[in-house]
C-alpha cells in the first residue's frame, strides 16, 4: 500500500500537515476555516458523517489531492469572520447567563425562598430574567451555532459574515435596554425605552433570519432539517414581535387585578412560543442533523421526521390558540385543546429517542462526554411534557382538593415544568452539544478534555431538587427553605462548564497562533513537495526559471496567489510535463547565489563577524 495513502481513521490536522493539498477539498464540504490552520481535531469518517458526504467517495477524492490528481482548489489559510463565529456568541452567551440569566433568576429563588411566597420578588425582575433566558442565553447559543454549522451541513459558506456578526451587538443592546426599562417601569422614559429595546431586539432577530434564510437558500442542499430550522425562525419573529406588546401590557396594567388577569391570560402562550417554538423545535431540528452523524445513532423514519415537523408546530399553534380564545372568553372547554397540544408533545418527547435509539449502546469510538448531558436532556424532555399533560390533573385531583384552593391552578406546578424544561432539556442540550463541538472545533482532543462529571451531577441534582421542592411548596412552607438554594447548585455547575469552554476556545486561537507562526517562520527546505508558492513568495525572481520550464499559468498573479499554492513541485512538473530534477537543480542554484550574495555584503560580514 502507498505510505502516503489516506485512511478514515487519520485526523484532520494530521492529514493536512502532510498534504495541504487535501484541505481544498474539505473546503469544498464545509470545513472552511474550522480549527485554523490545520483543521479541528476529528478524524475523517467522523468529518464525513457529520458533513454528510459518502467516506469512500471523500477518501478517494483526498488521495487524489494528495497524489497531484484531480481537480486544484486553495488551501491558503485566511482567517475570515466566518470561521470562528460561534465563539462570540458563545461568550456573550455566558455573559448573559452569568448576569441577567441564571445568576439573576438563583437570587430571584433565594428571595422567594426566604420570603416563603412566589409573589416575594417584583414581577418585573421575573420578567427580565425569563426574556435574559429565552433571547440572551438560548438565542446567542443558537444564533452562533446556526451561523457556524449550518453553513457547514450545507457544503456552503455563511452569507454575509459581517452582518451576521453585527446580530450580536444588537441584540445584547436590545437585552441591556429592556433589562432597565423592565426595573424602571412603568416610570418615564422607562416604557418608552422598552419598546425601544423591543424594536432593537425585532431588527436582530430579522437579520439572523434573513442571514440564515439566505445561506441555506444559496446552498441549494435540501434536507429534512431544513423545514424545522424554518419553523424555528417563524416562531423567534413572531416572539420578538409580541415582546415589545407584552412588555406594555405588563408594565401598563392601571390595577392589580388588571395586571394579574394580563400575566394569566398573556404568559403562558408567550412563553410557550419562545420555550416550545423557538427553543423546542430549535432542537428537534438540529437533532436530526447532529445526533445521527454525530454519534452514529439511527436516523429517524421520514413519517416520524413528518409527524416532529407537523406535530410539534401543530401544538405549539393549537395551544397558545385554545389557551388565548379560552382566557378570553372565559370558556374553559377552549382549554381541551391546550390538553390536546400537550399529549401530542408528550408522544414526541417519547418517540424521540426512541427513533434515534439513543439510550442503546454507542460503539466506543463514538462515546464522548457530551453524550450524557444529550440523554438526560431527552430524560428531562419526557419528564416535562409528561408534567405539562398531566397538569389538568394534578390541579384537579390533587392541588385543589389537598389545599382548597379556590382557583384549580397551581403556580408552583407550572412553574417546575418550566423549570424541567428551561434546565433539564433546552439547557442540558446546550451543555452537551458545545461539549462536543467546541473542542473538536479548537483542536482539542475532546476524549482527553475534562468530563464534566461534576457539571453533569450538579446540573441534574439542582434540577431535580428545584422541581421537587418547587411542587412541595404547595405543601409544606418549609420547602421554600429547600428550594431557595437550588438555583445556586445550577449556577455552580453551569460555571465549571462556562470556565472550561472559555478554555477550550482559547486553546483554540493559541493553536491557530502557533500554526501560523510555524508557517511563517520555517525555513524553506527545497524538495519535491515543496509547494510553488513558497519558492516564490521567498524568491520572487524565480518566477522566470518557472517560466522557462514551461510553467506559464504562473504569468496570472491571480494563479499565483491561489493554484500555485496548493501544487508542490513534483506535481506541478508532473502537470506541465516538465524535469523535477533540471527544476530544482535550477532553483537550488538561484537560492545558493541569492544566499551567497546576501552574505557577501558589508552588512552581512559585519555580522556573522559578530
Amino acid at each position: 500500500m502507498n505510505e502516503r495513502r489516506i485512511t478514515a481513521e487519520m485526523l484532520l490536522p494530521e492529514m493536512i500537515r502532510r498534504f495541504p493539498a487535501t484541505r481544498a477539498v474539505l473546503d469544498r464540504y464545509g470545513l472552511r476555516g474550522c480549527g485554523g490552520p490545520e483543521g479541528p481535531r476529528e478524524t475523517i469518517a467522523w468529518f464525513a458523517r457529520l458533513h454528510g458526504v459518502p467516506l469512500d467517495r471523500l477518501l478517494e477524492e483526498l488521495n487524489a489531492a494528495a497524489e497531484g490528481k484531480g481537480p486544484v482548489g486553495e488551501i491558503a489559510f485566511r482567517p475570515t469572520r466566518a470561521d470562528t463565529i460561534y465563539r462570540p456568541f458563545f461568550l456573550a452567551g455566558l455573559v448573559t447567563l452569568f448576569t441577567l440569566g441564571c445568576a439573576w433568576g438563583a437570587v430571584n429563588l433565594w428571595l422567594i425562598g426566604t420570603r416563603q411566597h412566589f409573589a416575594g420578588v417584583d414581577y418585573s425582575w421575573i420578567l427580565a430574567h425569563g426574556h435574559a433566558m429565552v433571547f440572551g442565553v438560548v438565542g446567542f447559543f443558537i444564533m452562533g451555532f446556526a451561523y457556524q454549522a449550518f453553513p457547514r451541513f450545507k457544503h456552503a459558506t455563511l452569507w454575509r459574515p459581517t452582518l451576521a456578526l453585527a446580530t450580536l451587538p444588537v441584540m445584547a443592546v436590545g437585552l441591556a435596554l429592556q433589562a432597565i426599562a423592565h426595573l424602571g417601569a412603568p416610570r418615564e422614559p422607562f416604557l418608552a425605552l422598552g419598546l425601544v429595546a423591543g424594536a432593537v431586539q425585532i431588527l436582530a432577530v430579522a437579520l439572523f433570519a434573513w442571514v440564515i434564510r439566505q445561506t441555506l437558500r444559496q446552498a441549494a442542499r435540501p434536507e429534512p432539517f431544513d423545514a424545522f430550522i424554518r419553523s424555528a425562525l417563524f416562531w423567534f419573529l413572531l416572539a420578538a414581535a409580541a415582546n415589545p406588546v407584552i412588555f406594555w401590557l405588563f408594565e401598563t396594567a392601571p390595577t392589580r387585578e388588571a395586571f394579574l388577569f394580563r400575566v394569566a391570560t398573556f404568559n403562558i402562550p408567550y412563553r410557550d412560543v419562545q420555550l416550545l417554538g423557538i427553543a423546542v423545535v430549535m432542537i428537534l431540528g438540529v437533532s436530526l442533523r447532529f445526533l445521527p452523524h454525530a454519534y452514529a445513532l439511527r436516523e429517524p423514519t421520514p413519517r416520524w421526521r413528518r409527524f416532529m415537523l407537523c406535530g410539534a408546530n401543530g401544538a405549539i399553534a393549537l395551544g397558545v390558540l385554545a389557551f388565548l380564545a379560552g382566557m378570553l372568553a372565559g370558556e374553559s372547554r377552549w382549554l381541551i385543546g391546550q390538553e390536546i397540544a400537550a399529549l401530542m408533545l408528550l408522544a414526541i418527547a417519547l418517540g424521540t429517542p426512541r427513533q434515534y435509539r439513543l439510550f442503546g449502546p454507542v460503539p466506543e469510538s463514538e462515546r464522548d462526554r457530551g453524550l450524557k448531558f444529550i440523554r438526560a436532556a431527552y430524560v428531562w424532555f419526557i419528564v416535562a411534557m409528561a408534567m405539562l399533560a398531566l397538569t389538568p390533573v394534578y390541579n384537579l385531583l390533587i392541588y385543589q382538593p389537598l389545599t382548597g384552593a379556590a382557583v384549580p391552578f397551581s403556580h408552583a406546578f407550572f412553574g417546575a415544568y418550566r423549570h424541567a424544561l428551561t434546565v433539564g432539556f433546552i439547557t442540558m442540550m446546550i451543555v452537551g452539544v458545545s461539549s462536543k463541538v467546541v473542542p473538536t472545533l479548537s483542536g482539542v482532543d475532546v476524549r482527553q478534555a475534562s468530563a464534566l462529571w461534576p457539571t453533569f451531577l450538579l446540573l441534574n441534582v439542582g434540577n431535580a431538587l428545584r422541581v421537587g421542592t418547587e411542587i412541595a411548596t404547595d405543601y409544606a412552607a418549609a420547602a421554600f427553605a429547600a428550594m431557595r438554594v437550588t438555583g445556586f447548585i445550577e449556577v455552580a455547575g453551569l460555571a465549571l462548564w462556562g470556565y472550561e469552554l472559555v478554555q477550550n476556545m482559547r486553546v483554540g486561537k493559541r493553536l491557530e497562533r502557533e500554526a501560523l507562526a510555524r508557517a511563517s517562520s520555517e525555513p524553506l527546505v527545497l524538495g519535491p513537495q515543496t509547494k510553488v508558492a513558497d519558492v516564490l513568495q521567498r524568491y520572487p525572481q524565480a518566477l522566470d526559471i518557472f517560466l522557462r520550464h514551461g510553467f506559464a499559468p504562473l504569468q496570472n498573479p491571480v494563479l499565483r496567489r491561489t493554484m500555485a499554492r496548493v501544487v508542490t513541485l513534483e506535481q506541478a512538473c508532473r502537470r506541465e510535463g516538465a524535469d523535477l530534477n533540471r527544476l530544482l537543480a535550477d532553483l537550488m542554484a538561484l537560492i545558493e547565489a541569492e544566499q551567497k550574495a546576501r552574505t557577501s555584503t558589508p552588512e552581512s560580514r559585519e555580522a556573522f563577524s559578530v
